[in-house]
Protein backbone atom coordinates (compact mmCIF):
# COMPACT_ATOMS: atom_id res chain seq x y z
CA UNK A 1 0.00 0.00 0.00
CA UNK A 2 1.07 3.52 -0.93
CA UNK A 3 2.08 4.91 2.57
CA UNK A 4 1.77 8.51 0.88
CA UNK A 5 0.64 11.92 3.20
CA UNK A 6 -0.58 13.44 -0.18
CA UNK A 7 -3.38 11.31 -0.79
CA UNK A 8 -4.30 10.46 3.07
CA UNK A 9 -5.08 14.04 3.00
CA UNK A 10 -5.99 14.78 -0.18
CA UNK A 11 -10.25 13.77 -0.29
CA UNK A 12 -10.89 11.94 -2.48
CA UNK A 13 -14.10 13.43 -4.90
CA UNK A 14 -17.15 10.99 -3.22
CA UNK A 15 -20.01 12.31 -3.74
CA UNK A 16 -23.95 11.05 -3.88
CA UNK A 17 -23.40 8.83 -0.85
CA UNK A 18 -25.99 6.69 -0.31
CA UNK A 19 -28.36 7.61 -2.92
CA UNK A 20 -26.83 4.80 -5.11
CA UNK A 21 -26.88 1.96 -3.02
CA UNK A 22 -24.81 1.12 -0.59
CA UNK A 23 -20.56 1.99 -0.09
CA UNK A 24 -18.07 -0.43 0.59
CA UNK A 25 -16.60 -0.42 4.14
CA UNK A 26 -12.69 -0.75 5.25
CA UNK A 27 -11.58 -4.44 5.26
CA UNK A 28 -8.21 -5.26 5.52
CA UNK A 29 -8.58 -8.56 4.65
CA UNK A 30 -9.78 -7.64 1.25
CA UNK A 31 -7.39 -8.61 -1.46
CA UNK A 32 -9.38 -7.67 -4.95
CA UNK A 33 -11.49 -10.69 -5.60
CA UNK A 34 -13.50 -12.87 -3.53
CA UNK A 35 -12.17 -16.29 -2.68
CA UNK A 36 -14.40 -18.18 -0.84
CA UNK A 37 -18.27 -18.30 -0.50
CA UNK A 38 -18.75 -17.36 -4.04
CA UNK A 39 -22.17 -19.63 -5.87
CA UNK A 40 -24.12 -20.46 -8.94
CA UNK A 41 -25.78 -18.14 -10.68
CA UNK A 42 -28.02 -17.90 -13.44
CA UNK A 43 -27.96 -21.48 -13.68
CA UNK A 44 -30.73 -21.79 -16.13
CA UNK A 45 -29.14 -19.47 -18.87
CA UNK A 46 -25.63 -22.04 -18.45
CA UNK A 47 -28.33 -24.84 -19.32
CA UNK A 48 -29.72 -22.89 -22.36
CA UNK A 49 -25.91 -22.52 -23.53
CA UNK A 50 -25.07 -25.56 -23.68
CA UNK A 51 -28.35 -26.71 -25.37
CA UNK A 52 -27.48 -24.05 -28.09
CA UNK A 53 -24.10 -25.29 -28.18
CA UNK A 54 -25.57 -29.56 -29.09
CA UNK A 55 -27.99 -28.00 -31.48
CA UNK A 56 -25.47 -26.18 -33.45
CA UNK A 57 -22.89 -29.31 -33.28
CA UNK A 58 -26.12 -31.05 -34.51
CA UNK A 59 -26.87 -29.43 -37.16
CA UNK A 60 -23.37 -28.93 -38.23
CA UNK A 61 -23.00 -32.89 -38.19
CA UNK A 62 -26.49 -32.96 -40.76
CA UNK A 63 -24.33 -30.73 -43.35
CA UNK A 64 -21.28 -32.99 -43.06
CA UNK A 65 -23.85 -36.43 -43.80
CA UNK A 66 -25.46 -34.59 -46.73
CA UNK A 67 -23.60 -32.13 -48.02
CA UNK A 68 -21.63 -31.93 -51.36
CA UNK A 69 -19.09 -28.76 -51.19
CA UNK A 70 -17.98 -29.26 -54.64
CA UNK A 71 -21.65 -28.69 -56.35
CA UNK A 72 -20.84 -24.48 -54.84
CA UNK A 73 -19.68 -23.45 -57.91
CA UNK A 74 -19.85 -20.08 -58.51
CA UNK A 75 -22.16 -19.17 -61.13
CA UNK A 76 -19.74 -17.34 -63.87
CA UNK A 77 -18.54 -20.95 -63.96
CA UNK A 78 -21.62 -22.62 -64.76
CA UNK A 79 -21.37 -24.42 -68.00
CA UNK A 80 -24.39 -22.21 -69.47
CA UNK A 81 -24.16 -18.76 -68.72
CA UNK A 82 -26.55 -16.81 -67.35
CA UNK A 83 -27.32 -13.34 -67.78
CA UNK A 84 -29.02 -12.78 -64.36
CA UNK A 85 -26.47 -13.96 -61.78
CA UNK A 86 -27.82 -11.41 -58.82
CA UNK A 87 -29.88 -13.88 -56.99
CA UNK A 88 -26.83 -16.29 -57.06
CA UNK A 89 -24.53 -13.93 -54.99
CA UNK A 90 -24.61 -15.35 -51.22
CA UNK A 91 -24.24 -18.84 -53.61
CA UNK A 92 -21.00 -16.77 -55.26
CA UNK A 93 -19.62 -15.64 -51.85
CA UNK A 94 -19.69 -19.02 -50.15
CA UNK A 95 -18.24 -20.99 -53.45
CA UNK A 96 -15.31 -18.23 -53.39
CA UNK A 97 -14.80 -18.48 -49.28
CA UNK A 98 -14.45 -22.70 -50.08
CA UNK A 99 -12.02 -21.84 -52.76
CA UNK A 100 -10.20 -19.20 -50.69
CA UNK A 101 -9.71 -20.92 -47.41
CA UNK A 102 -5.88 -21.15 -47.19
CA UNK A 103 -5.78 -17.16 -47.50
CA UNK A 104 -8.08 -16.69 -44.98
CA UNK A 105 -6.26 -18.73 -43.10
CA UNK A 106 -2.81 -17.30 -43.43
CA UNK A 107 -4.07 -13.86 -43.05
CA UNK A 108 -5.36 -14.44 -39.36
CA UNK A 109 -2.46 -16.89 -38.58
CA UNK A 110 -1.06 -13.25 -39.95
CA UNK A 111 -3.10 -11.20 -37.58
CA UNK A 112 -2.39 -13.28 -34.58
CA UNK A 113 1.25 -12.64 -34.84
CA UNK A 114 0.73 -8.69 -35.36
CA UNK A 115 -1.83 -8.99 -32.09
CA UNK A 116 0.88 -10.90 -29.82
CA UNK A 117 3.09 -8.72 -31.38
CA UNK A 118 1.00 -5.15 -30.30
CA UNK A 119 -0.11 -6.46 -26.94
CA UNK A 120 3.76 -7.02 -25.81
CA UNK A 121 4.85 -3.79 -27.12
CA UNK A 122 2.27 -1.82 -25.30
CA UNK A 123 3.67 -3.45 -22.19
CA UNK A 124 7.22 -2.43 -22.80
CA UNK A 125 6.57 1.20 -24.41
CA UNK A 126 3.43 2.10 -23.22
CA UNK A 127 3.58 5.57 -23.97
CA UNK A 128 5.49 5.41 -27.23
CA UNK A 129 3.31 2.74 -28.88
CA UNK A 130 0.24 4.85 -28.12
CA UNK A 131 1.61 7.36 -29.87
CA UNK A 132 2.61 5.22 -32.63
CA UNK A 133 -0.71 3.25 -32.64
CA UNK A 134 -2.24 6.89 -33.35
CA UNK A 135 0.24 8.11 -36.19
CA UNK A 136 0.47 4.59 -38.19
CA UNK A 137 -3.04 4.03 -37.80
CA UNK A 138 -4.07 7.12 -39.50
CA UNK A 139 -1.52 6.47 -42.47
CA UNK A 140 -2.75 3.19 -42.57
CA UNK A 141 -6.45 4.20 -43.43
CA UNK A 142 -5.25 6.49 -45.42
CA UNK A 143 -2.42 4.53 -47.74
CA UNK A 144 -5.22 1.47 -47.94
CA UNK A 145 -7.89 4.19 -49.47
CA UNK A 146 -5.28 4.77 -52.06
CA UNK A 147 -4.21 1.40 -53.01
CA UNK A 148 -8.54 0.53 -53.15
CA UNK A 149 -9.11 4.29 -55.43
CA UNK A 150 -6.19 2.83 -58.09
CA UNK A 151 -7.85 -0.54 -58.12
CA UNK A 152 -11.15 1.05 -58.50
CA UNK A 153 -10.03 3.17 -61.50
CA UNK A 154 -8.00 -0.17 -62.93
CA UNK A 155 -11.25 -2.18 -62.89
CA UNK A 156 -13.57 0.62 -63.20
CA UNK A 157 -15.02 -0.22 -59.91
CA UNK A 158 -17.37 2.54 -58.24
CA UNK A 159 -17.32 0.57 -55.15
CA UNK A 160 -14.00 0.53 -54.55
CA UNK A 161 -13.79 3.99 -55.49
CA UNK A 162 -16.81 4.51 -53.10
CA UNK A 163 -14.54 2.62 -50.12
CA UNK A 164 -11.32 4.48 -51.14
CA UNK A 165 -13.24 8.16 -50.43
CA UNK A 166 -14.67 6.35 -47.16
CA UNK A 167 -11.20 5.42 -45.90
CA UNK A 168 -10.02 9.54 -46.76
CA UNK A 169 -12.93 10.66 -44.75
CA UNK A 170 -11.89 8.22 -41.53
CA UNK A 171 -9.13 9.76 -41.67
CA UNK A 172 -9.37 13.01 -41.60
CA UNK A 173 -12.01 12.59 -38.89
CA UNK A 174 -9.15 10.16 -36.95
CA UNK A 175 -6.78 12.82 -37.31
CA UNK A 176 -9.35 15.44 -36.23
CA UNK A 177 -10.12 13.56 -33.17
CA UNK A 178 -6.09 12.72 -32.40
CA UNK A 179 -5.70 16.91 -32.55
CA UNK A 180 -8.39 17.42 -30.46
CA UNK A 181 -8.12 14.93 -27.73
CA UNK A 182 -4.03 15.42 -27.91
CA UNK A 183 -4.21 17.11 -24.04
CA UNK A 184 -5.94 13.55 -22.76
CA UNK A 185 -3.25 11.42 -24.10
CA UNK A 186 -1.21 11.71 -20.60
CA UNK A 187 -4.04 10.39 -18.81
CA UNK A 188 -4.57 7.49 -21.00
CA UNK A 189 -0.72 6.90 -20.95
CA UNK A 190 -0.95 6.56 -16.94
CA UNK A 191 -3.49 4.60 -16.87
CA UNK A 192 -2.02 1.83 -19.76
CA UNK A 193 0.74 2.35 -17.97
CA UNK A 194 -0.41 1.52 -14.60
CA UNK A 195 -2.52 -1.51 -16.44
CA UNK A 196 0.66 -2.80 -17.71
CA UNK A 197 1.92 -3.15 -14.33
CA UNK A 198 -0.37 -5.36 -13.40
CA UNK A 199 -0.27 -7.40 -16.22
CA UNK A 200 3.41 -7.47 -16.35
CA UNK A 201 2.91 -9.14 -13.05
CA UNK A 202 0.35 -11.70 -14.65
CA UNK A 203 2.02 -13.10 -17.43
CA UNK A 204 -0.52 -15.84 -17.82
CA UNK A 205 -2.77 -12.97 -19.01
CA UNK A 206 -0.87 -13.73 -22.20
CA UNK A 207 -1.18 -17.52 -22.00
CA UNK A 208 -4.99 -17.56 -21.14
CA UNK A 209 -5.78 -15.21 -24.07
CA UNK A 210 -3.52 -17.74 -26.78
CA UNK A 211 -5.30 -20.51 -25.19
CA UNK A 212 -9.29 -18.83 -25.44
CA UNK A 213 -7.57 -17.68 -29.07
CA UNK A 214 -7.04 -21.54 -30.15
CA UNK A 215 -10.21 -22.50 -28.92
CA UNK A 216 -12.01 -19.51 -30.80
CA UNK A 217 -9.98 -20.34 -33.85
CA UNK A 218 -11.08 -24.52 -33.80
CA UNK A 219 -14.47 -22.92 -33.39
CA UNK A 220 -14.58 -21.06 -36.03
CA UNK A 221 -12.66 -23.30 -38.17
CA UNK A 222 -15.93 -26.38 -37.59
CA UNK A 223 -18.52 -23.29 -37.55
CA UNK A 224 -17.15 -22.24 -40.89
CA UNK A 225 -16.90 -26.47 -42.41
CA UNK A 226 -20.10 -27.07 -41.22
CA UNK A 227 -21.93 -23.71 -43.01
CA UNK A 228 -20.27 -24.74 -46.26
CA UNK A 229 -21.26 -27.89 -46.02
CA UNK A 230 -24.76 -26.92 -44.31
CA UNK A 231 -25.30 -24.57 -47.51
CA UNK A 232 -24.21 -27.27 -50.20
CA UNK A 233 -26.76 -30.11 -49.09
CA UNK A 234 -27.99 -30.77 -52.60
CA UNK A 235 -32.07 -31.07 -53.49
CA UNK A 236 -33.72 -33.97 -53.46
CA UNK A 237 -34.22 -33.80 -57.20
CA UNK A 238 -31.24 -32.40 -58.28
CA UNK A 239 -31.44 -30.55 -61.83
CA UNK A 240 -27.49 -32.26 -62.67
CA UNK A 241 -29.40 -35.61 -62.68
CA UNK A 242 -31.98 -34.01 -65.41
CA UNK A 243 -29.41 -32.08 -67.68
CA UNK A 244 -25.67 -31.65 -66.31
CA UNK A 245 -25.11 -28.25 -68.02
CA UNK A 246 -27.66 -26.19 -66.00
CA UNK A 247 -26.73 -24.73 -62.56
CA UNK A 248 -26.84 -27.29 -59.23
CA UNK A 249 -29.78 -26.65 -56.89
CA UNK A 250 -29.78 -27.28 -53.24
CA UNK A 251 -32.44 -27.62 -50.52
CA UNK A 252 -33.54 -24.70 -49.60
CA UNK A 253 -35.37 -25.55 -46.38
CA UNK A 254 -32.20 -26.71 -44.78
CA UNK A 255 -30.41 -24.28 -45.84
CA UNK A 256 -32.72 -22.35 -43.76
CA UNK A 257 -30.96 -24.11 -40.51
CA UNK A 258 -28.23 -21.43 -41.35
CA UNK A 259 -29.94 -18.80 -39.50
CA UNK A 260 -29.76 -20.43 -36.21
CA UNK A 261 -26.17 -21.28 -36.99
CA UNK A 262 -25.38 -17.76 -36.97
CA UNK A 263 -27.16 -16.88 -33.65
CA UNK A 264 -25.10 -19.99 -32.08
CA UNK A 265 -22.17 -17.87 -33.65
CA UNK A 266 -22.42 -14.89 -32.03
CA UNK A 267 -23.40 -16.15 -28.87
CA UNK A 268 -20.04 -18.83 -28.38
CA UNK A 269 -18.19 -16.06 -30.06
CA UNK A 270 -19.79 -13.56 -26.98
CA UNK A 271 -19.23 -16.27 -24.64
CA UNK A 272 -15.70 -16.96 -25.20
CA UNK A 273 -14.70 -13.10 -25.12
CA UNK A 274 -16.53 -13.00 -21.71
CA UNK A 275 -14.68 -15.57 -20.13
CA UNK A 276 -11.02 -13.99 -21.08
CA UNK A 277 -12.51 -10.56 -19.56
CA UNK A 278 -13.64 -12.18 -16.14
CA UNK A 279 -10.11 -14.27 -16.61
CA UNK A 280 -8.36 -10.38 -16.77
CA UNK A 281 -10.09 -8.49 -14.50
CA UNK A 282 -9.82 -11.06 -11.83
CA UNK A 283 -6.15 -11.15 -12.63
CA UNK A 284 -5.57 -7.47 -12.08
CA UNK A 285 -8.01 -7.11 -9.21
CA UNK A 286 -5.93 -9.33 -7.31
CA UNK A 287 -2.37 -7.17 -8.25
CA UNK A 288 -3.92 -4.06 -8.08
CA UNK A 289 -5.37 -4.72 -4.00
CA UNK A 290 -2.15 -7.64 -3.43
CA UNK A 291 0.65 -5.12 -3.77
CA UNK A 292 2.52 -2.47 -1.80
CA UNK A 293 5.38 0.27 -2.68
CA UNK A 294 7.94 -2.43 -3.72
CA UNK A 295 5.85 -3.62 -6.17
CA UNK A 296 3.46 -7.55 -6.07
CA UNK A 297 3.67 -8.84 -2.83
CA UNK A 298 1.15 -11.26 -2.55
CA UNK A 299 2.08 -14.88 -2.65
CA UNK A 300 -1.44 -15.72 -4.72
CA UNK A 301 -0.34 -18.23 -7.24
CA UNK A 302 -2.03 -17.91 -10.45
CA UNK A 303 -4.52 -15.39 -10.07
CA UNK A 304 -5.70 -15.26 -13.95
CA UNK A 305 -5.97 -19.50 -13.83
CA UNK A 306 -8.30 -19.00 -10.57
CA UNK A 307 -9.84 -16.40 -12.33
CA UNK A 308 -10.56 -18.68 -15.53
CA UNK A 309 -11.78 -21.27 -13.14
CA UNK A 310 -14.41 -19.20 -11.30
CA UNK A 311 -15.69 -18.38 -15.03
CA UNK A 312 -15.93 -21.47 -16.37
CA UNK A 313 -18.02 -23.14 -12.79
CA UNK A 314 -19.39 -20.75 -10.81
CA UNK A 315 -20.48 -17.85 -13.18
CA UNK A 316 -21.06 -19.67 -16.15
CA UNK A 317 -24.50 -18.91 -16.40
CA UNK A 318 -23.43 -15.34 -15.63
CA UNK A 319 -21.76 -15.11 -18.51
CA UNK A 320 -24.32 -17.17 -20.47
CA UNK A 321 -26.32 -14.29 -19.86
CA UNK A 322 -24.26 -11.41 -20.89
CA UNK A 323 -23.37 -12.67 -24.04
CA UNK A 324 -26.58 -13.99 -25.19
CA UNK A 325 -27.93 -10.16 -24.25
CA UNK A 326 -24.87 -9.35 -27.00
CA UNK A 327 -25.79 -12.13 -29.30
CA UNK A 328 -29.40 -10.92 -29.97
CA UNK A 329 -28.79 -8.14 -31.47
CA UNK A 330 -25.73 -8.90 -33.48
CA UNK A 331 -28.44 -11.48 -34.98
CA UNK A 332 -30.98 -9.16 -35.54
CA UNK A 333 -28.24 -6.56 -37.11
CA UNK A 334 -27.13 -9.43 -39.55
CA UNK A 335 -30.64 -10.04 -40.64
CA UNK A 336 -31.26 -6.70 -41.31
CA UNK A 337 -27.92 -6.88 -43.03
CA UNK A 338 -29.54 -9.62 -45.85
CA UNK A 339 -32.70 -7.55 -46.17
CA UNK A 340 -31.13 -4.73 -47.01
CA UNK A 341 -28.84 -6.47 -49.22
CA UNK A 342 -32.35 -7.98 -50.94
CA UNK A 343 -33.94 -4.99 -51.23
CA UNK A 344 -31.12 -2.50 -52.40
CA UNK A 345 -33.40 -1.63 -55.37
CA UNK A 346 -36.15 -0.27 -52.88
CA UNK A 347 -34.29 3.31 -51.58
CA UNK A 348 -37.72 3.66 -48.96
CA UNK A 349 -36.51 0.27 -47.58
CA UNK A 350 -32.88 0.81 -47.48
CA UNK A 351 -33.21 4.07 -45.65
CA UNK A 352 -35.99 2.35 -42.93
CA UNK A 353 -33.36 -0.72 -42.47
CA UNK A 354 -30.57 1.56 -42.22
CA UNK A 355 -31.86 3.38 -39.42
CA UNK A 356 -32.76 0.60 -37.69
CA UNK A 357 -29.04 -0.59 -38.32
CA UNK A 358 -28.20 2.91 -36.72
CA UNK A 359 -30.26 2.25 -33.72
CA UNK A 360 -28.80 -1.48 -33.20
CA UNK A 361 -25.45 -0.35 -32.95
CA UNK A 362 -26.15 2.12 -30.36
CA UNK A 363 -28.15 -0.90 -28.41
CA UNK A 364 -24.99 -2.93 -29.09
CA UNK A 365 -22.40 -0.11 -27.86
CA UNK A 366 -24.33 -0.27 -24.25
CA UNK A 367 -24.60 -3.54 -23.61
CA UNK A 368 -21.01 -4.10 -24.70
CA UNK A 369 -20.27 -1.05 -22.07
CA UNK A 370 -22.91 -3.07 -19.92
CA UNK A 371 -21.08 -6.28 -19.99
CA UNK A 372 -17.51 -5.55 -19.24
CA UNK A 373 -18.16 -3.94 -16.37
CA UNK A 374 -20.64 -6.63 -14.59
CA UNK A 375 -17.87 -8.90 -15.57
CA UNK A 376 -15.44 -7.10 -13.83
CA UNK A 377 -17.71 -6.95 -10.60
CA UNK A 378 -18.51 -10.97 -10.93
CA UNK A 379 -14.64 -11.49 -10.74
CA UNK A 380 -13.87 -9.27 -8.11
CA UNK A 381 -17.41 -10.02 -5.70
CA UNK A 382 -18.98 -13.09 -7.28
CA UNK A 383 -22.39 -11.57 -7.68
CA UNK A 384 -25.00 -12.97 -10.55
CA UNK A 385 -25.14 -10.65 -13.92
CA UNK A 386 -27.98 -8.54 -12.89
CA UNK A 387 -26.57 -8.00 -9.40
CA UNK A 388 -22.95 -7.16 -10.63
CA UNK A 389 -24.33 -4.56 -13.05
CA UNK A 390 -26.44 -3.09 -10.23
CA UNK A 391 -23.70 -2.41 -8.28
CA UNK A 392 -20.86 -1.66 -10.44
CA UNK A 393 -23.05 1.23 -11.60
CA UNK A 394 -23.68 2.18 -8.41
CA UNK A 395 -20.24 2.68 -7.78
CA UNK A 396 -19.48 4.47 -10.32
CA UNK A 397 -22.76 6.67 -9.72
CA UNK A 398 -21.68 6.90 -6.03
CA UNK A 399 -18.23 8.24 -6.61
CA UNK A 400 -19.06 11.08 -9.52
CA UNK A 401 -16.15 9.29 -11.78
CA UNK A 402 -18.81 8.50 -15.12
CA UNK A 403 -17.31 11.08 -16.82
CA UNK A 404 -13.66 10.29 -16.36
CA UNK A 405 -14.53 6.43 -17.56
CA UNK A 406 -16.49 7.37 -20.04
CA UNK A 407 -13.82 10.35 -21.29
CA UNK A 408 -11.14 7.99 -21.08
CA UNK A 409 -8.97 8.08 -24.65
CA UNK A 410 -8.11 4.46 -23.95
CA UNK A 411 -10.87 3.02 -26.01
CA UNK A 412 -10.07 5.30 -28.64
CA UNK A 413 -6.29 4.70 -28.97
CA UNK A 414 -6.99 0.68 -28.91
CA UNK A 415 -10.15 1.36 -31.67
CA UNK A 416 -7.13 2.42 -33.85
CA UNK A 417 -4.48 -0.41 -33.22
CA UNK A 418 -7.52 -3.04 -34.18
CA UNK A 419 -8.37 -1.02 -37.44
CA UNK A 420 -4.26 -0.71 -37.61
CA UNK A 421 -4.28 -4.33 -37.64
CA UNK A 422 -6.98 -5.48 -39.75
CA UNK A 423 -6.01 -3.02 -42.03
CA UNK A 424 -2.78 -4.74 -42.48
CA UNK A 425 -4.29 -8.24 -42.75
CA UNK A 426 -6.87 -7.11 -45.29
CA UNK A 427 -4.31 -5.37 -47.16
CA UNK A 428 -2.36 -8.56 -47.14
CA UNK A 429 -5.34 -10.55 -48.52
CA UNK A 430 -6.40 -7.86 -51.33
CA UNK A 431 -2.65 -8.68 -52.35
CA UNK A 432 -2.55 -12.31 -52.16
CA UNK A 433 -5.82 -12.24 -54.36
CA UNK A 434 -4.50 -9.95 -56.80
CA UNK A 435 -1.07 -11.78 -57.51
CA UNK A 436 -2.77 -15.26 -57.54
CA UNK A 437 -5.57 -13.56 -60.51
CA UNK A 438 -8.53 -14.44 -58.07
CA UNK A 439 -11.44 -12.23 -57.99
CA UNK A 440 -11.70 -10.19 -54.87
CA UNK A 441 -14.46 -11.89 -53.34
CA UNK A 442 -16.54 -9.79 -50.59
CA UNK A 443 -17.35 -12.30 -48.77
CA UNK A 444 -13.69 -13.63 -48.55
CA UNK A 445 -12.52 -10.20 -47.67
CA UNK A 446 -15.07 -9.26 -45.17
CA UNK A 447 -14.18 -13.06 -43.54
CA UNK A 448 -10.96 -11.81 -42.71
CA UNK A 449 -11.81 -8.42 -41.62
CA UNK A 450 -14.11 -9.56 -39.24
CA UNK A 451 -11.65 -12.35 -38.24
CA UNK A 452 -8.74 -10.65 -38.29
CA UNK A 453 -10.97 -7.57 -36.21
CA UNK A 454 -12.30 -9.88 -33.47
CA UNK A 455 -8.42 -11.37 -33.23
CA UNK A 456 -7.07 -7.73 -32.11
CA UNK A 457 -10.43 -6.95 -30.15
CA UNK A 458 -9.53 -10.57 -27.72
CA UNK A 459 -6.27 -9.05 -27.20
CA UNK A 460 -7.01 -5.60 -26.47
CA UNK A 461 -9.40 -7.42 -23.60
CA UNK A 462 -5.90 -7.73 -21.46
CA UNK A 463 -5.44 -3.71 -21.55
CA UNK A 464 -9.37 -2.24 -22.30
CA UNK A 465 -10.38 -4.44 -19.43
CA UNK A 466 -7.13 -4.27 -17.57
CA UNK A 467 -7.93 -0.27 -17.34
CA UNK A 468 -11.52 -0.59 -16.64
CA UNK A 469 -10.76 -2.90 -13.77
CA UNK A 470 -8.14 -0.62 -12.57
CA UNK A 471 -10.38 2.54 -12.58
CA UNK A 472 -12.97 0.00 -10.63
CA UNK A 473 -10.78 -0.97 -8.03
CA UNK A 474 -9.96 2.63 -7.26
CA UNK A 475 -12.98 3.37 -6.95
CA UNK A 476 -13.70 0.68 -4.14
CA UNK A 477 -10.12 1.64 -3.32
CA UNK A 478 -11.48 5.18 -2.27
CA UNK A 479 -14.56 4.07 -0.91
CA UNK A 480 -12.25 1.45 1.50
CA UNK A 481 -9.31 3.23 2.18
CA UNK A 482 -10.64 6.69 2.26
CA UNK A 483 -9.26 7.82 5.51
CA UNK A 484 -5.81 5.99 5.47
CA UNK A 485 -3.16 5.70 1.97
CA UNK A 486 -4.56 4.04 -1.70
CA UNK A 487 -2.82 1.08 -3.34
CA UNK A 488 -3.06 3.34 -6.32
CA UNK A 489 -0.05 5.39 -7.77
CA UNK A 490 -0.02 9.02 -6.25
CA UNK A 491 0.69 10.77 -9.38
CA UNK A 492 -2.19 8.71 -11.03
CA UNK A 493 -3.91 9.32 -8.33
CA UNK A 494 -3.20 12.84 -8.16
CA UNK A 495 -4.12 13.37 -12.19
CA UNK A 496 -7.86 11.40 -11.76
CA UNK A 497 -8.82 14.00 -8.73
CA UNK A 498 -7.73 16.93 -11.26
CA UNK A 499 -9.80 14.94 -14.06
CA UNK A 500 -12.99 14.64 -11.76
CA UNK A 501 -12.24 18.00 -10.15
CA UNK A 502 -12.81 19.70 -13.50
CA UNK A 503 -15.24 17.95 -14.58
CA UNK A 504 -17.17 18.58 -11.65
CA UNK A 505 -16.37 22.25 -11.71
CA UNK A 506 -18.03 22.30 -15.45
CA UNK A 507 -21.31 20.45 -14.52
CA UNK A 508 -21.62 22.75 -11.69
CA UNK A 509 -21.64 25.40 -13.50
CA UNK A 510 -23.78 24.26 -16.16
CA UNK A 511 -26.08 23.66 -13.48
CA UNK A 512 -25.97 27.21 -12.09
CA UNK A 513 -26.36 28.66 -15.85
Amino acid sequence: MWKNEESAQRQPLLGNEGEHGQKHEHDENFKGVKETGRKFNDIIFAFLFLIVVAAMIFVSVIGFSKGDPKRLIPSNEFVNKIENTSEYWFQDSVANLKRDWYIVASALVFSFILAIVWVQLMKWFTKVIIYMTLFLGIVAVIAIGFYFLSIGFQKHSSNLRILSYCLFGLGAILLVVVFFLRKKIALTAAMFTETCKGVNHNPGVIFVGILIFAIMAVFIAYWIAGFVYLYSIPASVTTKSVDPNLPPQFNTSLRNLMYFQVFAFFWVSAFLTAVFQVSVAGAIATWYFSRDVNGYGANTGSPVLKSLGRALTFHFGSLALGSLLLAIVQFLNFLLKLSKKTNQKNRLAVFIISCFQCCLGCVQRIIQFIDRFAYIYIAMHGDSFCGSAKNVFNLVSRNMFSAVVVDLLGEFVLFVGKLLGTAGSVALTVVTLQLTHRPLSPVTITVVAVGAYHIFSLFSQIVSVGVDTVMVCYLEDLERNKEGALYMDPELHRMLQDKASRNNGKSVNNTSK
